[in-house]
């Protein structure tokens, strides 16, 4: 059995043609409707070369018949349109030759009908099909009108007429089929525009994400529509993005009623209370009926600050270290000075105190050293994949053997599935166990047992993971929070002021960020965010596939 030609590319796809094939067959069942209608209802001149009104009425049912099956035959999908399309033409002027002959030649009206079947095969079908039915058109014009000269004493005018239907119908074709090839073309160029404008939606999509500053648009009541990652952070990860802007940030929409009110006044930097952190709000306005009427752009006031402290940051420490290094052999001298004091026979009990005081003090000026030595090295990242849930499991039993004379309650909770992530191992062993001792040494200043809490959790569908290291200490005053990043800002009598600057320095190595929040008399929380490995790994077997930034 020989298969129907595909003509899938004269001019149009499968689905389109299926489609027009349709609208073909509706127009079809409404033209054989009527006229049935108007032969039973003695509109039609009837009897014109047949004079027998059952034969007339039996092809004019039966044209209705065919074009109700040509309908059902539509609606199956197994049935292929391009010969489809073919049965109908090839239907269409069958019978609509044979009603021309009975009903009125030309005068009837129904040579409009042909032309419309043969424009309609230049649509659907190669250029060659299309001409081969147009020119049966033509025949059946030029047939009926020489069949009325001979039988029925026309004139030549009419042979005239039927000459400029047939060349009508040639052109109509051509015209109709390069018609179909532009429209085409059209199609496939607003396809590929199309196919482009998505793809530089997904970019411009992801570099929104990927913004270090938050990004948020905002329709006309105040109401949150889209949100980048960062911008979600520091409004403190609410849980959905379609809310008003006043119940996750109102600072945020008391500042946006600010520049609403006069779009020239400058706008001070807001402290977001969800997170904690500062940032800088600059709002656009968008043009237009569009849904969403406002940008705001956050830019974390704590990252401007630390650009603008960077340069005079790094010489800093480049100076630091060059002094830390003088003090370095001195301070051995002394070191090494009180521990042959300490085994001077018959010491008295006030030496042996000063003794202990220049020993504790040599110790704490090698660790301020040891630290600035670091800062002023600033060693480059060298990133692994790592299973950050087993990892930070070892890291907490590894820093609880570590003080075995202390009593800490060190506790974990981790999600259930497992996480990858791209981090240097060595500088994130350095960040995690500076969080631990600096929670660790706050919690014990209230004389109560430390509770420290390390918690991982991954964040859903934003390629980032948060790390939170929690004590149950006093918490930071909201006064001191924001310095606490800062280089020698300490609170504490036996502390350097370096820790958690350097801790903050090596995860921004690695794009990391790290923040705190805390609440007085409650304990205090630190949050590394950090980008997702790509990887391919789950139980389950499905593709995990994420940027890593």
């Amino acid at each position: 059995m020989s298969q129907a030609p595909d003509f899938s590319n004269y001019p149009l796809p499968v689905a389109l043609t299926r489609r027009v094939v349709t609208y073909l067959t509706v127009f079809r069942l409404f033209i054989s409707f009527a006229l049935m209608l108007a032969f039973f209802t003695d509109l039609m001149i009837k009897v014109y070369f047949l004079d027998n009104g059952t034969i007339a009425g039996t092809l004019v049912l039966s044209y209705f018949a065919m074009a109700v099956y040509l309908t059902v035959e539509t609606t199956r999908r197994s049935t292929q349109p391009f010969f489809l399309a073919q049965l109908s033409l090839y239907t269409d002027i069958l019978f609509l030759t044979v009603l021309l002959f009975i009903f009125g030649g030309l005068d009837s009206g129904l040579a409009v009908l042909l032309i419309f079947a043969s424009a309609s095969a230049a649509v659907l079908l190669p250029l060659r099909i299309a001409l081969f039915i147009a020119s049966l058109v033509v025949l059946a014009l030029i047939g009926e009108t020489v069949a009325g000269i001979l039988l029925h004493g026309g004139t030549y005018a009419n042979l005239v007429q039927a000459g400029l239907y047939g060349v009508t119908t040639f052109i109509i074709s051509i015209l109709v089929n390069l018609l179909s090839f532009w429209l085409r073309d059209y199609r496939l160029l607003a396809e590929k525009q199309a196919l482009d404008l998505n793809r530089l939606e997904q970019i411009n999509e992801l570099i929104i994400r990927r913004m270090r500053g938050g990004v948020l648009a905002v329709d006309a009541d105040s109401c949150i529509q889209l949100m980048n990652e960062s911008a979600w952070f520091l409004l403190g990860s609410p849980a959905g993005h379609h809310q008003p802007l006043a119940d996750i940030s109102p600072e945020l929409e008391a500042a946006m009623a600010t520049w609403r009110n006069d779009p020239s006044s400058d706008i001070e930097p807001i402290t977001l209370q969800a997170s904690q952190a500062q940032a800088v709000p600059k709002f656009v306005a968008l043009p237009g009926n569009a849904e969403i009427r406002v940008l705001i752009f956050l830019e974390d006031n704590d990252v401007v600050a630390q650009r603008a402290s960077e340069m005079s940051a790094n010489s800093l420490a480049k100076l630091s270290g060059g002094i830390a290094h003088e003090i370095r052999n001195p301070l051995a001298a002394i070191s090494h000075a009180a521990q042959l004091l300490t085994e001077v026979e018959n010491l008295s009990e006030a030496d042996a105190r000063l003794v202990n005081i220049i020993q504790n003090q040599s110790r704490r000026m090698n660790d301020i050293v040891e630290n600035i030595l670091q800062l002023s090295r600033r060693e480059k990242s060298r990133p692994e994949i790592l299973d950050l849930k087993a990892w930070l499991k070892a890291i907490a039993h590894e820093f609880k053997a570590a003080l075995p004379a202390m009593t800490i309650d060190l506790s974990t909770d981790f999600s259930a599935e497992d996480v990858l992530v791209l981090f240097d191992r060595s500088q994130l062993h350095q960040v995690i166990w500076k969080l631990m001792e600096n929670a660790l040494q706050h919690s014990k200043d209230e004389n109560k047992t430390p509770n420290v809490k390390i918690i991982m959790e991954p964040l859903s569908n934003t390629g980032y993971c948060v790390i939170t290291i929690e004590d149950n200490g006093p918490g930071i005053p909201t006064q001191q929070i924001e310095y606490i990043f800062e280089p020698f800002y300490t609170t504490h009598k036996q502390g350097s002021g370096l820790g958690l600057y350097i801790a903050r320095q090596l995860c921004e190595v690695n794009q990391a960020e790290l923040t705190v929040d805390s609440s007085p008399g409650k304990g205090t929380r630190f949050h590394i965010r950090l980008a997702l490995a790509r990887s391919s790994i789950d139980k389950a077997g499905r593709l995990a596939e994420v940027s890593t930034g």
